[in-house]
């Protein structure tokens, strides 16, 4: 049991990082509607509807009094697809919007971890910087104030590109990274 938690203790760690960081987010209060909060929620919802009524997801017809718009067309569906996994579990997209932004958050903090502890070789140095990413004042402006939720996810793929170009400037396994990291964060923004 020991090695056990001594192997996903730094994990633990960045987990209640993004816990602590997240709270806020669950408050009643908080108004996720300000900036693009309210586009993104619409956006879900009017996705959600396309997929059921088995309409092209692209165009979300039933927006604009019913005309349409092509909201996934120039705004990279991957993310809402995120909210949407999210909402099949709790069945609001208020709640599943403040979910998917939390593993948003975690997920970017584990890609930073994993980044410097690579660079570093050092588990603590790479900790560290994840605890950092995860509450740098400009994600947190992301996440709190601007609503940016695609801004927001492509933090998840920033350190897997340094990772990727670390991998492959030193001839070593994993240079996939750079390839995964790069497109993900050109689909998010």
């Amino acid at each position: 049991m020991k090695n056990f938690f001594n192997k996903i203790k730094f994990i633990l760690i960045i987990l209640i990082t993004s816990i602590v960081v997240s709270i806020p987010l669950f408050w009643k209060d908080l108004d996720v509607y300000t900036d693009d909060g309210s586009q993104h929620i619409s956006r879900a919802y009017s996705t959600y509807l396309s997929i059921v009524n088995r309409e092209n997801t692209t165009v979300l017809s039933n927006l604009t009094n019913n005309f349409g718009y092509s909201w996934n067309l120039f705004y990279g569906p991957f993310s809402v697809y995120l909210i949407l996994i999210c909402w099949f579990f709790i069945r609001n997209f208020v709640n599943a919007y403040k979910i998917a932004m939390f593993i948003g958050l975690f997920l970017s903090g584990i890609a930073m971890y994993n980044f410097m502890k690579k660079f570093t070789k050092n588990k603590y140095i790479g900790v560290l910087s994840a605890i950092f990413y995860v509450t740098m004042p400009y994600h947190l402006n992301d996440m709190y104030i601007r609503n940016s939720f695609g801004e927001f996810l492509s933090y998840i793929f920033i350190p897997l590109v340094f990772l990727g170009l670390y991998n492959l400037l030193n001839k070593e396994k994993g240079d996939i990274w750079l390839c995964i990291g790069a497109v993900r964060i050109n689909i998010y923004t």
